[in-house]
Formats: C-alpha cells, structure tokens, sequence
C-alpha cells in the first residue's frame, strides 16, 4: 500500500449563483438604492478579511490527488462556470497542473460549463494531450446538444480551438468502475436533485384553444400527478470518501452503494447544504445532520452554499453539533441552525470552504489546513 496520502482541495463550495450575489454587492453600491439590510455575507467578501474570504463560494467542485498505480493520480469532480477561476487561484498553490480524469454528476450549468476552459490543458498539448471525462449516457447526451463540438469536431467553428477529450460514457447506477487501469474505483449511485419539469413534445394534431373550464380541469389533473425527480450522481470513491454535491434526498436503494460492503468507517463524507431550511434541489442542515450520522463517516464537510449563512456562523454551529456549548451572544442563524440539530449523537461536523486542502493518511487519519 502506498504511503502517500489521498488530498482534497475544495476548488468551490457554493451553489449555482456562487457567492458573493452580484445583486448583494451593487444593492448597496449607491447610496439609497436598496432599503434591504446588508447581505453580512456577500459584503464580508470585499472587506479584505480572512473570514471574509471562506464566504467567497465558487460552483460545488474538488480536486482529489490520489495514490495509483503508475503513480500520482488528480481527479476532478465537476467543471462548472467559474472552474478557471477557481484553478488559476488554487491550481499553482496546491501544485496541481495535470489533470487524469474528471467524473461529472450531472449535466447542469454549474457542474459542466466549464469543461470548454479545459482547453487550456489540451490546447497543443500544452499540459496534456487529451483529457478523460467520464459522465453518464444522459450526461453525455445532454452535453452533446449544448456544446456539440465537445463531442464532435465537426461542429467546431472560428480558428477550431477547442478541448481535446476522450469521453467515457461509463458512469451507471450501483455500478463500479476503474479509473483509467489506475486501480481507483469508483462507485455511483443516484440521489435526488431536484424534479423533472420538462414533458415530452405532444404528438396529437393542433386542436382549437381550450376553454377556461377545461384548462382548470387540465391544471388540476397535472398537480396530481407524481413529480419525477431529477436523479444526480454522488461518487464513492474506493472506501475512503463519500461525495454527495447536489442532492435533495438519498433513496432507500442508494445506501448499499454509499456504504463499503466491508463496514470499514468511510474517513470523509462530502455533503450538501444550501440553506438552513430544506430546498427540493438540496440537503438544509437539518437534513445534512441527519444524513451525516446516518453515513457515520469520521468527518463530514458541508458544501454547496448560498449566501444566507456565513461561514463562521456555520462553525459555531458545526460545534455544537459535535458536542460543544452554544455560543455566548449567537446571532439569529445560529440560534435557527442550533434548533434544527435534533436528537442523536454529536458528530465532527465543519463547513468546507474554498481552497480548504485536507488529507487522509494511509491509515486513513484525516486532518486538513484550517480545522487541525
């Protein structure tokens, strides 16, 4: 067994629209243009503080640099709309340049519209000749239509620039695989995101324009109908971390992929929480707290934020979560997120933030840069 240790850089840690929210920052621009309070998390981010840089939240997406077998192996997971960003400032810090592979849970903007940028890898061979993306047949199919030219030259137009990539349309439910004759496996397994509000195109000739009544009748008909959810990927990969980016609800089925058959404690769990208060796309905390301990893993990092909570205010709940007194002069989310803990035991429990690099040793001991 190899003694270098699996690393985790968190290139991004917030939700679709990132955060600092550009209407947060110019609403208090000009004087008089907003009678709102201040977004105390937005505006912590231009104020030039230390904490008010972990409130500066790119798309969901990590970085892992793992033992293989030829070797170093770094694996992205997801490319979304502000990856260049996000790898021009962690990329250098961290030592990271080539990229092996990248796993992609979903085909929405923030997990994939980034992936044009990689050309700066594979551009005449600068870094690499090509890179490998591994994504599910609806992935690559959804792809295809918004950015045909990643899959198919011939669609390319300008000077032709584009990433050069050697797609693996692999990724299927409960079904491992290899990255790449490396000896990493992976395993997925579908989570709810969301639901479906797409229908498909009807088929039935054009009729006249239906009346008031028959359109109430039709309205009524579609709420009872059963809401199709939108299936995202979450990845375990081998038995040392669990990733669940964009999930709103982990189905029954699942937790025979999300869990190692041999019962070891999975060192790190990487799980989603946008709000304190629930969202039919994603976890809220209290959902996150329960699924943390449902998972049992040794820490569990939260990811996926908007801009309601800051992240201190996340720490000091995250104490308290893990058995720690509340604090002495909390402000209004502490106070909601301490009620939403529940019953059950504490757990090591921390908001994850971007650039956070964090570790986990051969024998699966696992410390990062901020939290020790």
């Amino acid at each position: 067994m190899s003694s270098q240790p699996i690393e985790v850089v968190f290139l991004g840690t917030g939700t679709s629209s990132s955060v600092p929210h550009i209407d947060c920052i110019t609403a208090h621009a000009i004087p008089g243009s907003s009678e709102r309070p201040p977004c105390r998390t937005c505006l912590s981010t231009i104020d030039g503080s230390a904490d008010g840089k972990k409130n500066i939240r790119r798309n969901t997406s990590v970085v892992l640099r793992m033992p293989g077998k030829q070797g170093s192996v770094t694996v992205l997971i997801d490319c979304g709309k502000n990856f260049q960003a996000a790898a021009l400032e962690w990329f250098p810090k961290f030592g990271l340049r080539r990229i092996d592979a990248v796993l992609i849970t979903h085909a929405h903007a923030d997990a994939v519209n980034g992936l044009d940028d990689l050309r700066a890898w594979t551009l005449s061979n600068r870094i690499q000749p090509y890179i490998d993306i591994y994504a599910s047949q609806a992935t690559y199919e959804t792809i295809k239509i918004m950015f045909p030219y990643l899959v198919s030259k011939e669609f390319a137009s300008g000077g032709g620039d584009i990433p050069q990539f050697v797609w693996h349309v692999c990724i299927d439910d409960a079904t491992p695989f290899e990255i790449n004759d490396t000896s990493i496996m992976v395993t997925p397994f579908l989570v709810h995101h969301g639901r479906l509000f797409t229908r498909a195109p009807s088929t039935k000739p054009a009729v006249p324009a239906p009346s008031i009544e028959a359109l109430v009748a039709q309205i009524t008909l579609e709420e009872e109908e059963v809401i199709t959810p939108y299936m995202c990927f979450a990845f375990r990969i081998q038995e040392d971390i669990v990733y669940l980016s964009d999930c709103g609800a982990i189905p029954d089925d699942a937790w025979r992929s999300l869990l190692p058959a041999s019962g070891r404690q999975l060192p790190v769990c990487i799980l989603d929480c946008l709000h304190l208060r629930s969202h039919p796309s994603h976890f809220g905390l209290d959902q996150s707290i329960a699924a943390a301990r449902k998972i049992g893993a040794k820490r569990t990092y939260l990811l996926g934020f908007s801009h309601d909570v800051a992240h201190d205010e996340y720490i000091r709940i995250s104490e308290v979560i893990g058995g720690g007194e509340p604090p002495s002069n909390p402000t209004e989310n502490e106070l909601k997120g301490i009620e939403m803990i529940g019953e059950g035991d504490p757990i090591w429990i921390r908001p994850a933030h971007d650039g956070l690099r964090l570790q986990i040793s051969s024998e699966q001991l696992v410390s990062d840069e901020t939290y020790n």
